[in-house]
């Protein structure tokens, strides 16, 4: 998106009303809920300061910890691509999905910065997202206005709106729980019948390859889970050295997004497996028999050391 184009956008949700009424009532229940979990658990502001010091140690050894990562991810069963640009990383998922299939997504701004979706819809696949904020954005044709919350923009009465006209599902605009049983009825089968799921990661420890990921729907429990191909697209700074540093990034992101503590955190290495019948390890047992973990580049190597870099 150009400057031009960002001006534009801009300009013309300044006289939106309903666009100024969204983001208040969203602002002031995070602004809430923050500072109640930070009051209520004071030992995660001093956890926030570690992951920071972390994050510093991760921008002066960035290639050497994804190097170290990749290894370990293929140690585990699963593959590792390095995705030195957007197009990249479209061409890597592309060619492991294919045409045809079904999609699940859960919410990955990685994936979304490379147009993972659009580009396997071109394919012939049929792809949905599965965060609810994700969802709507989806069915609005729009972009995520927010890292953790993509439709902040949206009151409850335009989600409405949006479930009842592409959805087809007659629900209130009153009603927040009535959105959100209609976008899992709708969503319980594409889970189920899906060929490939694709999810980002919080972070992904380097010393062994492990994905975290947290959540609170449970969605990214089934993107991850259900389908027999398991794909994660992952900025490169995502990285930290250790699993311990993973949890730690997993639990200051959930604390501040208000909603700590999480519902779900889930660490991922490797394909399912069995190991049940004489100790033999088996790949591909309930869960996916393939994981693929696509590191995405596109620019961040080079913007790494920059005074002006900042990870989240």
């Amino acid at each position: 998106m150009g400057f031009d184009e960002v001006i534009r956008e801009v300009l013309s949700v300044l006289g939106d009303e309903e666009f100024q009424e969204a983001l208040r009532r969203a602002s002031e229940n995070n602004f809430r809920k923050v500072n109640e979990v930070l009051r209520r658990y004071p030992g995660l502001v001093e956890r926030a300061r570690r992951v920071a010091r972390v994050k510093r140690e991760v921008v002066s050894r960035l290639p050497e910890l994804v190097e170290e990562a990749m290894r370990a991810v293929e140690a585990g069963g699963g593959r590792a691509y390095l995705a030195r640009t957007g197009e990249e990383a479209r061409e890597i998922v592309g060619s492991i999905v294919g045409s045809g299939k079904i999609v699940v997504m859960s919410k990955s701004m990685a994936a979304e910065e490379a147009g993972i979706r659009e580009y396997l819809e071109s394919l012939g696949n049929e792809v949905w997202e599965t965060d609810l904020g994700q969802l709507l954005v989806q069915l609005e044709a729009g972009r995520p206005m927010h890292t953790i919350a993509p439709a902040v923009h949206m009151t409850r009465e335009s989600a409405a709106r949006l479930v009842r006209e592409k959805l087809g599902v007659e629900v209130s605009g009153e009603s927040i729980e009535e959105i959100v049983a209609a976008a899992r009825s709708f969503l319980r089968d594409k889970f189920f019948r899906a060929h490939v799921g694709i999810t980002g990661a919080n972070a992904v420890a380097a010393d062994t390859g492990g994905l975290v990921l947290v959540e609170n729907e449970g969605n990214i429990r089934l993107v991850s889970s259900a389908p027999p191909v398991h794909i994660a697209v992952v900025p490169v700074d995502k990285v930290v050295p250790s699993l311990d540093d993973a949890f730690s990034v997993a639990l200051v992101q959930a604390a501040f997004a208000g909603l700590y503590p999480p519902t779900y955190i889930s660490v991922i290495h490797g394909p399912s497996s069995t190991g049940d019948i004489e100790q033999v390890r088996v790949r591909g047992a309930h869960g996916p028999r393939e994981l693929h973990v696509v590191f995405l580049d596109n620019g961040r190597f080079e913007a790494a050391g920059h005074p002006f870099w900042q990870s989240s």
